[in-house]
Formats: structure tokens, sequence, C-alpha cells
């Protein structure tokens, strides 16, 4: 056991409620702790039992991490703890300089954490900073951009390409974060003549997990040891898997978290370990995709559930492009002759998952509904696919 994890699980069985019944139950080796889910975060995090929230630290950032309608989730931040992180950031932002004009598209309000980290860790570079956000008009940020001529742009992939130009000169790099690049965009950005790096690759609950540099590939991230235990878990069996090139679901274990311990955290991220020919000399992750339910199309997040508590009793599967920002719900025929009024089944999803609402009505998200003879299956019911 390393001695930052000892100090974090001391500290958790005397101040923590919730880990401190886990460590009780099953001993504090880390491989007998039970895995936790976004589900027992909400559940016993701040929207639930708060058992999971320790004793004895004040909070100092509270943000929120999603959940649909009526399911709120957060997470929470003594200030030494969010200043930890920003540190982390600086690092993987460590394709910003000085000089550069770097124009900020991640998404503010709502009590999200993305747009007020990225501005601090900018703050950091000491760079001029264009705090423009991607929940702004998308006919104001082209405006903010081509009057300001930002040599480096920040933000989701979605909402990046919805408002970049191939005449945008000006434009030499491009840092991104929450989903990746299809091909076909990274050839338009190439094309431009930009560096493209990953600003980090993180999860929603459990912070900064690894970095880029510039010999990785464009999915590629090594992990911070210092702050992160990451494994690998087999999607079948949930044993740990420590050869390379088996693809797994990560992990992570966050050693700087006091205040909203993350232990044993399934992301819901597919990735398998790679050697690199770099000289970081660091533990190297690939990133695959997701595995869960979760879904992250144009800075929106919604769950297959939503879909599914509006179709039941239909057998559905979501096939999701998003080079397009479509959803296509694929509904598996039946014997009976199906009558589906669609306007209906669109306004019921607007009612089930707000940030679905807002995507459909700013026409930032797509929804279109196909009848299959059978859904995609393996050896399990596959829920949602991937163009």
């Amino acid at each position: 056991m390393s001695e930052k994890l000892g100090k974090l699980i001391e500290f958790l069985k005397v101040n923590n409620e919730y880990y401190s019944e886990i460590f009780s139950k099953y001993g504090e080796d880390l491989k007998n702790i039970p895995f936790l889910n976004s589900e027992l975060v909400r559940l016993h995090g701040l929207a639930g039992s708060k058992k999971m929230i320790s004793k004895n630290l004040k909070i100092g950032y509270i943000f929120s991490t999603g959940g649909t309608t009526g399911k709120p989730k957060f997470i929470c931040y003594t200030f030494q703890e969010f200043e930890t992180v920003v540190d982390l950031l600086s690092w993987c932002y460590q394709f910003v300089e000085e000089d550069d004009i770097v124009a900020n598209l991640f998404m503010a309000g709502n009590m999200w954490a993305s747009f007020i980290f990225v501005n601090k860790v900018l703050q950091k570079r000491n760079c001029s900073i264009l705090p423009i956000s991607g929940t702004t008009n998308l006919d104001l940020i082209k405006n903010y951009i081509e009057f300001f001529k930002p040599n480096c742009i920040v933000g989701i992939p979605t909402q990046i390409m919805q408002v970049i130009s191939k005449d945008y000169y000006f434009l030499k790099k491009v840092l991104f974060a929450g989903e990746l690049f299809t091909q076909n965009q990274l050839k338009f950005l190439y094309d431009m003549g930009c560096l493209v790096r990953s600003a980090g690759y993180a999860s929603v609950d459990a912070d900064v997990i690894g970095f880029q540099c510039h010999d990785l590939k464009i999915n590629q991230h090594h992990v911070f040891t210092e702050h992160q235990i990451v494994e690998l878990i087999d999607i079948e069996s949930d044993e740990v898997i420590v050869e390379e090139d088996k693809v797994g679901q990560i992990v992570v274990t966050n050693l700087d978290r006091f205040l909203n311990p993350v232990i044993r955290y399934k992301t819901g991220d597919l990735g398998r370990w790679v050697k690199t020919n770099c000289k970081c000399n660091k533990p190297t992750i690939e990133l695959l995709g997701r595995f869960d339910d979760w879904i992250r199309l144009a800075s929106y997040d919604f769950y297959y559930q939503d879909f599914a508590n509006v179709f039941s009793p239909l057998n559905i599967a979501l096939k999701i492009n998003r080079n397009e920002s479509k959803v296509t719900v694929l509904i598996e025929k039946t014997s009976e002759e199906l009558s589906i009024d669609y306007d209906e089944m669109i306004e019921k999803l607007k009612r089930e998952n707000w940030q679905l609402r807002e995507g459909i009505e700013e026409k930032l998200i797509k929804v279109e509904f196909e009848f299959v003879s059978s859904l995609p299956k393996t050896n399990k019911k596959i829920n949602v696919i991937y163009e």
C-alpha cells in the first residue's frame, strides 16, 4: 500500500461514515473494496444520504456532475483539493504558452466545473484569456473569435467544430476534453495546420487521471500515478488486467480527495494499457470509448435509460453519430403492427431530461427513429453503439 493511500484510508476510517463501514466490512486491501459507480455517488453524496462526505473538512466548491431531471448529482472540494486539480490540469495544458491568446469554449453555468477549472489553469499558464464559454450564442462566439483572432481554442470537440472555419488562418492550437474528435474532424483541423492535443483525461466524478505528452497518440494518456491509482477491469469477470493491449473498463482511486472521496470508481470508459517509446516513464492508457449508458453529445449529458423510460415496453438501442450530433433510436420490430407518434416521443424525451430538451430545442441534437429486425448484441445486450 502506498503512503498516500494509507493516509487516505486512516482519515476516512475516522471521518467518513460510508468508507468507515466499507473498511470495517471488507478490510483495507484495495483489491477487496467494492467498486463505486455513479449511482452510489448520487445516493450517498450531497444530493443523497451525505454519508460519503467527510466530517471536519470545510466545503469549498460544489459542482454539478449531471444526473437526470429529479436526480441531481454533485461533488464537492476543499479549496486545497481544488487547487491540486488546477495544478495537475496546468501540466495537461503544457502546450499553452505565454504569448498565446486562448478562447475558452468549455461550458459555463449550471454549476458545471470545467469552465471554472480551465480559466484558473489558463491564468496559471500566464496566457491571454477569452472567457467565452460554449453556452454563449454560436453567432456571438464566432464574432468574438473573428474579432480577437485567438491562436488557441480549448473546449469540447462538438462545440469546437460548430464554430471554427477553415478561414481561421490565425488558429494554430486546439486542446480538447470530454470526448474524442472523429477522424474526419481531425483531418479538417490538421489540414488547417493545427496542433491538436488532449487537455487531459478526466472522469466527471474522479478528476484528472492522465495527461498527454508530445509523443502520444491522440487517445493515449500517461497516468498521474502520484495522484490516481488506475486499474483496468475485465468487462465480464471484474478481474484486474495487468497485461498490455487487453481491453477493460477503467477504474480509478483518487489519492487527493478527502472531503468527497472516490475509491475504485468505475468511470465507464474502456481502455487498454499500451507500451510507448516516449521518455516520460509513466504508465500509459489508450482510451477506446464508453462502456456504460451515459452519453455526451453536443456538450449535453443524457442516458440510455431516458430513452428506455419513454419507449417502454418496446425494446430499443441507441446509435450515436457524434459527427452529426445525432441519436438514432433503433426499435425492434415485433409481430404486432407498431404505430408510434414520433412528435409525442420527442416531447416525452424533452420532459425526461432537461439537457435533452435544451439540446433538441437548440437544434444541437437530432433524434431519428429506425425499425430493425433485431437489436445489436454480443453475449450481453448492447444499449448504445457509436458510428
